[in-house]
């Protein structure tokens, strides 16, 4: 295994983490992808603002059924 990826021990046993919530933090975003990065939370409220002026009502509803 590359240096620095991972850590393994003689055993093959590997440490992981994952980092859950690392793109609802504005300061994150901001270092990854710069100022103008949105928030998790303003991407679904325009997705959701999308949906609501482009879907006909109840075309959801009609695909979950």
């Amino acid at each position: 295994m590359p240096d620095g990826l991972a850590w393994q021990n003689t055993r093959g046993n590997v440490l992981g983490i994952y980092m859950h919530g690392l793109f609802e933090d504005p300061g994150a975003l901001h270092a990854l992808f710069g100022a103008s990065a949105p928030t998790l939370d303003a991407t679904f409220d325009g997705l959701a603002d999308f949906i609501d002026s482009h879907f006909d009502a109840g075309v959801l509803a009609g695909l979950i059924a």
